[in-house]
């Protein structure tokens, strides 16, 4: 079968998580053509190889910023995101003919469906989250959204539907307008593998996310990095040309590939990052503690870290009130989280729901 996966370029989170899903379908023996752009294409062409085609995007502009507010920052590209997701939809039906695709995968683009072909939205954010949990706002956003899926057979969530094991909270569960029937809890994604291995390895900052957002966070951790003992690895988040450096009891690498980047996972004793879902997921898979440090402003990172706090799953501080050596040690008395299953069976669930099985 001849599949577009087609991937929102906002970090990395939807490449990484894209990837247990695309293995599967390269292994078997399907056909597999990627659209997507910026950060999230280069991981995935250095990931991939030549086992998949790629067809480079229009971006979504982007809503982050680290002057504004996210939802300010929303409301303001809000116009020019529908603009592209319908220019987006028009370049879907040529592709369809030129590439003969028979169903689409599509991570958080909107624009990426077709009226001929079977397609699948997944997604996570059935319902955004308003500043100060603004009633009135969070239903016209579940509105909107659902407004944008219907032309989709299904939407996806990666995501469990038991309430009380649920890592994603109200972002796409306590449902107004979704119809349950067109939605499907298929259980998280992650790239990362389990692995037997000694966890030597201190603390692992693992930094990502849009510009500017990420290097405002990568110079916050560095700034109080000596605050720390032990072994420390930073992961950059930065696809393309590699580089690692030393810096006494700090390795520092521009950018994990996967076989690094699983052993580092499991040699890792907490981890310190943003609290983006894919890494919510990640940390789930491999069973790790961990520091979250939401992105300031954006509105479902900061839930997802109070929601994970409010469970007693995972600490998270604000940026603005970091201080390294106190909250990692907060961090480690929250537990992590047991997932009822794991990535492998996710992805039986996804292939299921779309047909592909």
């Amino acid at each position: 079968m001849k599949i577009l996966y087609s991937l929102c370029s906002w970090g990395l989170g939807h490449a990484t998580r894209g990837l247990p899903v695309i293995r599967r379908l390269v292994r078997d023996g399907h056909e597999v053509v990627i659209y997507t752009t910026g950060r999230g294409l280069s991981l995935l062409k250095a990931e991939l190889g030549d086992s998949c085609s790629f067809i480079e995007s229009v971006p979504y502009p982007s809503p982050y910023s680290d002057k504004f507010g996210f939802a300010f920052r929303f409301l303001k590209v809000a116009p020019r995101i529908i603009r592209v997701i319908k220019s987006e939809n028009l370049e879907m039906k040529k592709i369809i003919k030129e590439r003969g695709i028979e169903l689409i995968i599509s991570d958080s683009r909107f624009g990426s469906y077709s009226e001929d072909v079977p397609s699948f939205l997944l997604f996570h954010q059935l319902r955004f989250i308003a500043p100060c949990r603004f009633f009135l706002g969070e239903m016209l956003t579940e509105g909107f959204n659902q407004g944008l899926q219907y032309k989709f057979n299904k939407v996806l969530v990666p995501d469990y539907e038991d309430p009380l094991s649920n890592l994603s909270g109200d972002l796409s569960h306590n449902l107004r307008y979704f119809k349950k029937e067109n939605v499907e809890y298929i259980g998280i994604l992650s790239d990362y593998e389990k692995q037997d291995v000694p966890q030597d390895i201190d603390y692992l900052f693992s930094i990502s996310g849009p510009e500017p957002t990420r290097t405002v966070l990568e110079e916050k951790l560095f700034s109080q990095i000596s605050l720390l003992k032990g072994k420390i690895v930073v992961a950059q988040g930065k696809p393309g040309e590699f580089s690692m450096e030393e810096r006494g009891n700090v390795t520092v690498y521009s950018y994990l590939e996967k076989k690094r980047r699983d052993e580092l996972m499991n040699r890792s004793k907490m981890v310190v990052s943003r609290s983006g879902y894919t890494t919510v997921m990640d940390v789930s898979e491999i069973g790790r503690k961990v520091l979250f440090i939401p992105t300031p402003g954006q509105t479902e990172q900061v839930y997802i870290g109070q929601h994970l706090n409010k469970l007693k799953l995972f600490y998270s501080v604000a940026q603005g009130k970091l201080q390294l050596d106190r909250d990692v040690e907060t961090a480690r008395d929250f537990p992590g989280f047991i997932p009822p299953w794991k990535t492998g069976e996710s992805v039986e669930r996804l292939l299921k729901a779309t047909g592909i099985l």
